[in-house]
């Protein structure tokens, strides 16, 4: 099951502020509505996986290959300085989990000690973090499930000492919150912010399930779209389950929910859990919450070094960053790549929850664009083998239906992500500036490889003499930076 990296990017801690904003039906239809996005983003990227398999992962070497060297190097530092940020992005999840929420010393001692332990398990030999990788799995998975257990237990035997039971809180505050203004305009406007917000629990989600199908399947691009489309409909579903099962445990209008309003507070679970008066319980649970971020951190730590070493091997990056010591580890790009951890000790000044949501923004922006550049490769794919003439063995019922529904979803989110933080609002928990730097450092490295080399675009008839079944494709032909 595809839960390494992905599960716990957001789902215990930023859950909250979407609980908060939408209330636990807006939440619920959220989760639904964004796993059938991920689906149809999954199920595209992975046709394109599964008709060509790629040496450096079908993310990195198709954008190249049909659309542009300009697209695919911007894309491709896309990704890599992307799941870099999640790594700091973790680590406030991890401090707003212990409630550590004012900037003082004692946070920057346990930001430091954090990222110390997430660098030296990314020291370690590949073939010892990969066996490791499966217990940090199972820590997750117990964490989620757990939670999900002991929210229905509450929920069905009621809360001790008061009237909770069943769907109480689907009544009391409500089902459905009203944000920035009354009414059914508010209540749109509150599910809108809450699918904004919800966005980071499947953030490049759909990316990193088809490199795990890729790994799985070796080399033959055989089962790529089936193990993609199993692992992605078992995360949607444990996802779609948290979702309801924190709207039950929790009420939405609890303060600590959004640290009165400056941004991410507790988890929804946590809140529940203090709530039911349960002795130890919820330190147990917290404690939880807080491995599961590390091992998050942990795991996009090492794909984003080895995104950024794929990018060096393909020639697309100084050669320096494929260079590996006598564990295999690329201890250069682990070690560049670790250097974004510095912007968790931005809670020396600011509130963690001010500092989790300047990174959620950002990583959140970046995510819309890579989705939707994906989507634009999978059509150029259709278009070069249709005009090739070559017969798609591994096709979904979905597409290309699903990547017309994806780039539609993806525009609107991204134009809404951008009107809802500009929008006046009482509240602290939107940051327009890190929307613009996320589309600002995009821009800059598409416009800036469009300057450098202006006629490296390759040509349509050249990506589809590329296109075969065979396992052995070739680089495209693309200049070294």
């Amino acid at each position: 099951m595809a839960v390494g990296p992905t599960l716990g990017t957001g789902l215990f801690i930023g859950s909250g502020q979407a609980l908060a904003v939408g209330g636990p039906a807006s939440l619920l239809c959220s989760y639904v509505f964004i796993s059938v996005l991920i689906y149809c983003l999954t199920t595209a990227t992975a046709e394109i996986a599964a008709h060509m398999p790629a040496h450096n992962g079908t993310m990195l070497s198709h954008t190249y290959r049909f659309a542009s060297t300009h697209l695919g190097f911007s894309l491709g530092y896309l990704r890599w300085y992307s799941m870099a940020l999640l790594v700091p992005f973790e680590i406030t999840n991890a401090m707003a989990a212990l409630s550590l929420w004012e900037p003082g010393a004692l946070v920057a001692v346990r930001v430091g000690i954090v990222a110390a332990i997430i660098l030296g398990f990314n020291m370690l030999p590949e073939t010892i973090f990969k066996r490791m990788e499966t217990f940090f799995t199972g820590v997750k998975l117990v964490t989620a499930i757990g939670l999900i257990l002991l929210s229905t237990i509450l929920a069905a035997r009621g809360i001790p000492g008061t009237p909770v039971r069943g769907f109480y809180y689907w009544r009391h505050p409500g089902a459905m919150n009203q944000y920035l203004t009354p009414g059914h305009l508010g209540r749109f406007l509150g599910l809108v912010q809450c699918v904004l917000y919800s966005t980071i629990s499947f953030i490049f989600s759909p990316e990193l399930t088809v490199v795990r199908a890729e790994k799985a399947d070796g080399e033959t691009g055989s089962s790529v779209l089936k193990v993609a489309q199993i692992d992605n409909i078992h995360l949607c579903a444990l996802y779609i389950l948290s979702a309801l099962a924190m709207g039950v445990v929790s009420p939405s209008d609890e303060p600590l929910l959004t640290n009165y309003g400056t941004g991410a507070g507790l988890s929804p679970y946590v809140v529940g859990i203090r709530r039911a008066r349960i002795p130890v319980l919820p330190v147990f649970a917290t404690t939880l919450i807080f491995l599961s971020s590390m091992a998050s951190a942990r795991s996009f730590l090492f794909v984003s070094s080895r995104t950024l070493c794929s990018l060096a091997e393909a020639g697309h990056a100084p050669a320096l960053f494929k260079d590996r010591n006598r564990w295999g580890v690329p201890y250069v790009s682990v070690i560049v790549s670790s250097f974004f951890t510095g912007l968790a000790y931005l809670c020396l000044r600011l509130s963690v929850s001010v500092v989790f949501n300047f990174l959620m923004y950002f990583i959140t922006t970046s995510g819309y664009i890579s989705w939707l550049c994906s989507c634009i490769l999978y059509l150029r794919f259709r278009r070069t083998t249709k005009a090739q003439g070559f017969v798609r063995v591994h096709q979904t019922f979905v597409q290309p239906y699903g990547a017309y529904f994806a780039i539609l979803v993806c525009t609107v989110l991204f134009l809404a992500n951008l009107l809802m933080t500009v929008i006046p609002s009482k509240d602290a928990l939107r940051d327009p500036i890190a929307v613009y730097l996320g589309i600002l450092t995009f821009l800059l490295l598409y416009i800036g490889h469009s300057a450098k080399y202006p006629f490296s675009r390759i040509a349509d008839s050249e990506a589809g003499e590329q296109c075969s079944e065979t396992i052995e494709i070739p680089h495209p032909r693309v200049p070294p930076l």
